[in-house]
């Protein structure tokens, strides 16, 4: 017969928030464990690092242990993976504590019931994407995303001026709570393991398509930025299969039509939206503070030179190469050999070209759609359908694995 084990939410720190069921269940414990931060604030739990604890349940005692962890043992908590790994040696059971965003939640007096919860500590997320789609977040921070880190990333990507709320030490006797923006707590220093509240009124709902008409267009008659039309762009954004926490490339980014949209779909990743022109870069500024795209970052640079500094790419649209398809290709399956890619041609040079480089750098599953579109145009008392010019799209990805 297994021995039981407790998993207990000990609340953000103070035992006064701990529930009845809790405090009873630990007094009766023959053996309470927890790590270090939590120890010191409850006399007979034997403080422990992470290893030690985990080392220390791997020898089960007669009677009861109960383990306490930080705040709601059932939110990015140490006791899913206390429960995952010894399943095998204990009768596990849960007792639920108040959580940390609970309780700065009611201590400001916001809900959370309509704001996107998010943990980074210990976890890769990006806390950008998220201020730029989410009206709401409340975040978990420490490690390696401490408060001050994550305001400087949004102040850097032009979110400096939304509203935070960070709050420190929760329900202790120095608990502290500060108010301000990116701009003002990106220098300050705050516990290890704080709460964040951000509230951003401009965020963008990224479930909603872009039509040619809402972006920015060159206004200089010489030189007309090209910009991949809507038609066009949405059926390419479709064969990129985007997931949420893409990181992705734009090459030869134009106006960022194309970058801003993929920035929508990878609503939890980024976009380097590279382009070599400096006037297309300020239209893709522009177009990238207009529609809320922040996580869009903008790579001024001829590729492939641009590549080597930028992280590996989960998908990559080719809309300009000029000429380089081949070194290109080299380029991006060199840092990703999963990469997907896809390319539009508009003669049948680049269509040539950029099809023989697909072809030159396998294993892959290689895809040409060409794309005719017509628009209706009001002539008098008639419709007429104009035609625009055919656009290849190819596609290039990985053999699929049976």
């Amino acid at each position: 017969m297994q021995e039981k084990l407790y998993i207990v939410g000990a609340g953000p720190g103070n035992g006064k928030l701990w529930t009845r069921q809790a405090t009873e269940l630990v007094q009766s414990a023959e053996r309470v464990l927890g790590t270090m931060r939590i120890a010191e604030q409850h006399p007979g739990c034997i403080g422990l690092d992470l290893p030690g604890l985990l080392k220390e349940l791997e020898r089960p005692i007669t009677g009861t242990t109960a383990v306490l962890v930080g705040g709601d043992c059932c939110f990015f908590s140490l006791a899913s993976r206390i429960a995952q790994e010894f399943s095998h040696l204990y009768e596990i059971e849960r007792i639920n504590g108040i959580g940390s965003i609970p309780y700065l939640s009611a201590q400001i007096g916001v809900s959370y019931e309509d704001a996107r919860l998010i943990s980074f500590h210990g976890r890769n997320n990006r806390i950008v994407p998220c201020v730029a789609y989410n009206k709401k977040i409340f975040a978990l921070t420490g490690g390696t995303f401490k408060v001050h880190d994550l305001c400087r990333e949004l102040a850097a990507s032009g979110l400096a001026g939304v509203k935070v709320v960070v709050g420190a030490r929760l329900s202790y006797p120095d608990e502290k709570i500060m108010y301000g923006t990116p701009a003002m707590l990106k220098n300050a220093v705050f516990d290890e393991l704080s709460v964040m509240y951000v509230e951003n009124e401009q965020a963008i709902d990224p479930r909603s398509p872009l039509r040619d008409s809402e972006f920015i267009r060159s206004e200089n008659d010489t030189f007309q930025v090209p910009m991949t039309k809507e038609d066009v762009r949405w059926l390419t954004l479709q064969k990129l299969a985007i997931s949420p926490k893409d990181i992705l490339y734009d090459i030869g980014a134009g106006t960022g039509s194309v970058a801003v949209e993929m920035a929508r779909r990878a609503f939890e990743g980024i976009v380097y939206a590279v382009e070599q022109h400096s006037g297309a870069c300020e239209l893709i500024a522009k177009n990238r503070v207009k529609h809320g795209a922040y996580n869009v970052n903008i790579v001024q640079a001829k590729a492939p030179e641009g590549l080597e500094r930028l992280p590996q790419p989960d998908a990559v649209f080719i809309g300009g190469s000029s000429g380089e398809a081949e070194s290109l290709l080299n380029v991006l399956l060199e840092k990703n050999p999963k990469v997907r890619i896809v390319a539009n041609a508009v003669t049948l040079q680049s269509l040539h070209r950029i099809l023989e480089a697909f072809r030159k750098f396998g294993p892959g599953e290689v895809e040409t759609t060409c794309i005719n579109v017509a628009k209706s145009k009001k002539v008098g008392a008639y419709d007429f359908m104009t035609a625009q010019n055919p656009v290849y799209i190819l596609c290039r990805t990985p053999f699929r694995e049976s």
